[in-house]
């Protein structure tokens, strides 16, 4: 494990946000209900009305669609912008992805609100999954992810803690020339999503094959730390964390650096902005995928990211007790915890998250070791021990020959552990 600070600072030197859009696309959602009897205006309305236990604003409004069964627009108390819905037939795809044979589609489409659109999409998510309309899945077009009934459950009705951010995108990843080695192939990673949340795609170009997944990481951590604070100017350097600098190209000068071979040459119908190396000339990072992939660092997390996941490692505290009682002193597995660590009480202090191998078991608490050099807190010897308690972490893990393990990762690591033997 890795050192890793939670704060990041690259706020442009002007008041201006050029990586923000003042008109976000739309969202559009695909909820399959499972029933006979076709939605109406009125049943719809009431079923949202039931669930938020309020009265809301609708009204039937012109189909713009052959497809649509009718269309209206609702404004519901506590969301920031007008919905617009409409039902249409099942069709075959929808079949497919759902299992639903027999049933109908409610469409829904608004603008999320760039303050903060994940709680906006995840609100509007709990609605049509939690209201009484028989939803057995949702398609979230902008992703093509779909979220089946357990899912839904999981993410938006069931957990207290707000879902990730990474249900906001998805990553894809463009490899070429075709047919050839990974040493000899090169990736084009993108973000297809920050669009409808109102900031512009993230991309990284020309990047070797074989640091594609380091590309993926930095990409979905860029894209995160963009809720929370805005994207530098046009080559200003900027930290993601400790030896990852990067900054910022335009895509069409990004494009014009790369070699024939190497894939992107596509045109772009939605804003974006290439991620590139801190000084610009070269058209990826390079220091910082090789970094990433040496296990020398890691991206910094969002405060919403730590928050939420400090409430899933406490939640699961006995869990990771009766892993590190079993896995004991084992070579083969380990059990770490994430502290947050300050060298002062001084407000502006820098701080970090420390990561501490537990090599006892004092139940409620453990005992752990320093397990990496810190940053900042020098003071600290190698191989410092701490008390810790559930109190003080923020995060913890398993470290199995299969990789790591965390705390929503409880299946499987009751089946590790199930065929355990130190």
């Amino acid at each position: 494990m890795t050192n890793t600070t939670h704060t990041t600072e690259f706020t442009p030197a002007s008041a201006d946000t050029p990586w923000q859009l003042a008109n976000p696309l739309p969202t559009d959602i695909r909820a399959v209900v499972n029933t006979t009897e076709q939605p109406t205006v009125e049943s719809i309305g009431n079923a949202l009305a039931t669930f938020i236990g309020e009265s809301i604003e609708a009204e039937e409004i012109e189909i713009q669609d052959s497809d649509m069964l009718f269309a209206m627009r609702i404004r519901l108390v506590g969301l920031p912008t007008d919905m617009v819905v409409w039902a249409e037939k099942l069709n075959d795809a929808s079949r497919e992805a759902s299992g639903v044979q027999n049933g109908w589609i409610i469409a829904v489409q608004t603008v999320l609100h760039s303050g903060d659109p994940l709680t906006h999409f995840s609100n509007i998510m709990r609605l049509f999954s939690g209201a009484d309309l028989g939803v057995e899945s949702i398609c979230d077009l902008a992703t093509g992810r779909w979220f089946p009934r357990p899912i839904l459950d999981k993410l938006f009705i069931d957990d207290t803690t707000q879902p990730p951010e990474e249900i906001m995108w998805i990553t894809r990843v463009v490899e070429a020339p075709e047919d050839s080695d990974p040493e000899d192939m090169w990736a084009w990673v993108t973000t297809h999503g920050l669009a409808r949340c109102g900031r512009v795609e993230l991309e990284m170009l020309g990047v070797p094959a074989i640091l594609t997944s380091e590309a993926a990481h930095v990409v979905d951590g860029l894209a995160a730390l963009t809720f929370e604070s805005p994207l530098p100017p046009i080559g200003q350097a900027m930290s993601l964390g400790p030896d990852i600098l990067v900054s910022l190209l335009k895509c069409d000068t990004a494009v014009g650096m790369l070699k024939k071979e190497m894939p992107g040459f596509e045109s772009r119908t939605i804003p974006s902005v290439a991620i590139a190396s801190p000084d610009g000339t070269s058209v990826f990072p390079l220091e910082a995928l090789e970094a990433l992939r040496c296990g020398d660092t890691a991206v910094a997390k969002t405060a919403r990211y730590t928050k939420r996941q400090a409430v899933l490692a406490k939640s699961e505290w006995k869990m990771l007790l009766d892993a590190a009682a079993q896995i004991g002193e084992s070579e083969h597995a380990a059990c770490m915890v994430q502290v947050p660590w300050t060298n002062t009480e001084e407000k502006d202090s820098p701080s970090e998250y420390l990561w501490f191998r537990i090599t006892k078991v004092e139940t409620p608490n453990i005992v752990g070791a320093l397990a990496h050099e810190p940053k900042f807190a020098t003071s600290l010897p190698e191989g410092h021990e701490e008390n810790l308690s559930v109190d003080d972490i923020t995060d913890w893990v398993v470290m199995t020959p299969v990789g790591p393990m965390g705390p929503s990762d409880s299946e499987a690591i009751t089946e590790f552990l199930s065929q355990f033997t130190n």
